[in-house]
Formats: structure tokens, C-alpha cells, sequence
């Protein structure tokens, strides 16, 4: 399923019309489509407002009202504008509105506004077809910010179509003020706005509707993973021993953060890694035998540690990063690591230390993933955070590309960006995995994954969306306030059986 910017869906459109499939007939789909997924919750007596703007949002909001009032439900039509304002198709859809003689009413003064806010204390849903997904970067005029107040106060039902009005479609941040939905119907594809950071808070939950556009219409590497994407978990063959799934290397912790090294071991072990070995300072030794996993082999080192002194450990991928601290320079690690051929898993603290041997990691040849949070990823790149934000897509791509490497951007919907441009929005996991040690848990068992022959790109991808959703089987059964580290490990026997 691919994900898509407002500047190719209309592109899309434009296909579609061009193919044959007048654009009235397309907001007529969407409409229709938008008010059977409307009904699945509505009551007999059900009282509903639809607000309509002047683009074909509206157009589509119109077309629901139509729909519903067809089927006998109670329905209160509001336009933001003056009918003279709404484009081509949205009359279309008014004129058809006129001859069937149902009401609408135009929102143009204060006393509006009043009748509107006395409307929507009896209102049980109401449906944001205000502003679709073309909203950019200018001035929302201060009557719309009214009608979004009054909306967001009601204590209703809220239900947007295709996003929320106020979200920019693009990158997913509001223009001072936005529509918090409970539920966004999506017409055709995921846009990015709807993924990208306050997008997920203003869509609530989302359900997609397909009005016949092909998505393959134009050239676009931007998808939204399902199950089916992954090429893991695969079948074990017979005859096989624990080397066939994987010799992982784990180089973690610090005094302090003992922890770090042992959730890393346990998320490459419960993702199937064969045989793993953490290095650790010699100062935590002790605490980290104590603790880790029995199956798990730890040994010490110190920061002149180079990839000829593990050698002998069989390994097939290296992780690095996990607790290290930045207390000590690890870049001398690190250039071995790179100067190697053996995939390299680079988390957290390693991240930090990355940023010294930039030139190294732009020169090597060795498949290497990267697994920086937004804050971890602007110190990387030497570009402030609200930068990236407003353009997550383009700095990881073009750093994925540039230096021919896997990049994790983690976030509630993480981006993994591959060498050749490719983009995979994650559509798994929750606010509770917002917790302390998970994304060492990301990190052991993207490196798990990668140790059973599967490349780096499709270890990342399936690494993220298992751990996702290892969160949120437990958050269905528990709740999200409880969920730790190692509620993650323990529920990925569920969701990867």
C-alpha cells in the first residue's frame, strides 16, 4: 500500500480523469463510500452536522450529507463559505442537494456561528469536511479558527474525511489551529500529513476507502508496511544448528546503563538470532553476568577493541550503540567496524559517536543501518530538529541515499528509508512504547533478524514492525501505561509464532 503526497494525489486524480472517470463521479464515489463507514456507528436517532468548506472536501462532504438524509438519517448541512465560492464539482454536488429540496445553511456572521454552537450540544456526530489535504504553509483566516474551537469544545463524535481540517497534508503540522478527529476516513491513500508528526494525534483512528485510482499511475517509492510486505518470519529448515540463524555481536553498556546491553541480547534472541555475544567494560561484567539471558555469551572489552579481536565469534552482523555512553570515544570502534564487511547495526550512543567518522561511513562498503530518533538523527546531520520535522522525508532520504545506508527515523509511525530512495511508513505500535529500553529492544532485534540471512533493509523493516506490534498486543491486553522494555520481549512470542 503506498503513501502519497496531496501533490500526487491530485496527479493521481488527474490520471483517473484523463482514463475516463469524470472528477464529479470520483467525489460521488468518495462521498457514498465516506457515508457507509459513517452509518456502521450511527443510531435511528442519530443527529448529525457535517460542515462543508469550498473545495472539493466540501464537495465530498455534501455527498455524504445527500447520502445519509437518503437512508433516513437526521442530517444538518453547514457551508464555511458562500455557495458562490465552492469549486465546479462541490456545486455539482449543492445543485443535487437543492433538487431534493434538503436545507443548508451558510456560516457567514457571528449569529451563525451562535446557531451552530447550539446545533452541535444536540449534534451526537459531526463530520469535518472543511479543508482537505492542499492546506500549505500560509494564514488560516480567524473564522475557520472559531468553527475549529467550537468543533474540538463539543465533547462529540468527530469524524474528518480524508484529514483533519487545519492538518497540513504534506508534513503533518497545523497552521496554528487544527480539528481534533476521533476518526479520519481516508480517501484512496495514506498522505504523509496523516503520518508525519501531529498527524496521528489529530486523525484518531483511521480507515481507508478505495475509489478506484491506481496508485501505480505514477512514480512513487513511499509505502505504509503491512504484514504481507515481509519477507520475515521464514520457515526453519531440518537440518539445520544454531549458526544457520545467526551469530550476532552485541558491543553495549556502560556503568550506568548495564541494562542497555542485556534488552539488546534478549530482542536478538526472541527474534530468532542463533547465537549471541555481548561485550561489555570490564567495570559491569559482574552486574551484566548476573542478569543476562543464559544463553547469551559476555565477554569484556575496552575502547581499542577492533574487529579483529572478535573474530573468532562466527559473527554475521555487529551491533553497536546500545548504553555505551559518550563518556568514551568509540570513533577508533567504530572505523574497524566500518573497514569490515560484516553488517553493522548502529544504535543510540553509537550514533553519537558516528558523527566523528562521517567520512568513514561515507567510504565504506559495509551494510549499515542506523536506528536514530529525531534529536539523534539532527546531531547526526548537523541540521536543527525543527528543520527535519518540517521535512522528515527529504533529509532521510537523501541521507539513506548519499551514504548508501539503512536509516530507522524513529517516531510513532517510523520511517525506514532505503539506499535507493524506497520509504516504509510503519503502521504499527503505540504512545506506550514511549518507555525506557525499547528501542535497545528495535535495535537486538533488528541485528537478530539480519544474523538469519535476511539484508539489512528487510531486517529493518520487519524488526520495526514486529516490535510494534509485540507493543501493542500487550497494550490491547494490559493497557499502554504498563508497558516496558520487557513487556515487548515477552510478547514477541505471540506475534512472531
Amino acid at each position: 500500500m503506498k503513501v502519497v503526497t496531496p501533490k500526487e494525489m491530485v496527479i493521481m486524480d488527474r490520471h483517473a480523469i484523463t482514463a475516463g472517470t469524470p472528477s464529479v463521479l470520483l467525489m460521488e464515489r468518495a462521498g457514498h463510500a465516506c457515508a457507509e463507514i459513517i452509518k456502521e456507528d450511527l443510531d435511528d436517532d442519530a443527529q448529525v452536522i457535517i460542515l462543508c468548506g469550498p473545495g472539493n472536501n466540501g464537495g465530498d462532504g455534501l455527498v455524504i450529507g445527500r447520502s445519509l438524509i437518503e437512508d433516513g438519517y437526521t442530517v444538518h448541512l453547514f457551508l464555511t463559505v458562500a455557495a458562490t465560492m465552492l469549486s465546479e464539482d462541490s456545486l455539482i454536488a449543492l445543485k443535487r442537494l437543492e433538487e431534493k429540496n434538503i436545507p443548508i445553511r451558510t456560516l457567514q456572521d457571528e449569529s451563525d456561528l451562535e446557531d451552530l454552537s447550539l446545533m452541535l450540544k444536540r449534534a451526537t456526530e459531526v463530520i469535518d469536511a472543511i479543508f482537505g489535504t492542499g492546506l500549505v504553509e500560509k494564514e488560516i483566516p480567524q473564522h475557520y479558527h472559531r468553527i475549529f474551537d467550537l468543533i474540538n469544545q463539543c465533547e462529540k463524535k468527530i469524524i474528518a474525511i480524508d484529514i483533519p481540517s487545519g492538518l497540513r497534508g504534506d508534513i503533518g503540522l497545523t497552521l496554528g489551529n487544527g480539528i481534533f478527529a476521533d476518526k479520519t476516513i481516508v480517501i484512496q491513500n495514506y498522505k504523509t500529513g496523516c503520518l508525519l508528526n501531529d498527524g496521528p494525534d489529530y486523525t484518531g483512528d483511521t480507515v481507508l476507502i478505495d475509489i478506484g485510482i491506481d496508485e501505480n499511475s505514477i512514480p512513487n517509492e513511499k509505502y505504509y508496511t503491512q504484514e504481507s510486505d515481509l519477507k520475515f518470519p521464514q520457515k526453519r529448515k531440518k537440518n539445520t544448528h544454531k549458526y544457520d540463524y545467526g551469530s550476532v555481536v552485541v558491543i553495549a553498556g556502560s556503568k550506568g546503563m548495564s541494562g542497555a546491553g542485556i534488552l539488546s541480547i534478549e530482542g536478538a534472541l526472541k527474534s530468532g538470532g542463533g547465537l549471541v555475544t555481548c561485550y561489555v567494560p570490564q567495570d559491569i561484567y559482574i552486574p551484566v553476568v548476573a542478569r543476562a539471558p543464559a544463553e547469551a555469551l559476555i565477554k569484556t572489552y575496552d575502547c581499542n577493541i577492533t574487529a579483529d579481536d572478535i573474530k573468532h565469534d562466527r559473527k554475521k552482523v555487529i551491533l553497536i550503540g546500545p548504553g555505551i555512553g559518550r563518556a568514551k570515544n568509540y570513533s577508533f570502534i567504530l572505523e574497524h567496524l566500518l573497514e569490515g564487511s560484516l553488517p553493522v547495526v548502529i544504535d543510540a550512543d553509537g550514533i553519537h559517536h558516528l558523527t566523528v567518522v562521517g567520512d568513514a561511513l561515507k567510504e565504506s562498503k559495509t551494510p549499515v543501518v542506523i536506528t536514530p530518533h529525531f534529536a539523534e538523527f539532527s546531531q547526526l546531520i548537523d541540521v536543527p530538529r525543527e528543520d527535519i520535522l518540517r521535512d522528515p522525508i527529504g533529509y532521510g532520504q537523501r541521507f539513506a541515499t548519499e551514504y548508501q545506508v539503512v536509516v530507522v527515523l524513529k517516531g510513532y509511525r517510523t520511517m525506514v528509508f532505503g539506499t535507493n530512495g524506497e520509504i516504509w511508513f510503519n503502521s504499527t505500535g503505540n504512545p506506550g512504547m514511549a518507555t525506557g529500553g525499547s528501542g535497545d529492544v528495535l535495535a537486538g532485534m533488528i541485528a537478530g533478524i539480519a544474523g538469519q540471512n535476511v539484508n539489512l533493509f528487510e531486517a529493518a523493516r520487519a524488526g520495526v514492525f514486529y516490535h510494534g506490534k509485540a507493543g501493542d498486543y500487550y497494550a490491547s491486553r494490559f493497557g499502554q501505561s504498563t508497558l516496558t522494555a520487557h513487556s515487548i520481549i515477552e510478547s514477541l512470542k505471540y506475534v512472531l509464532k
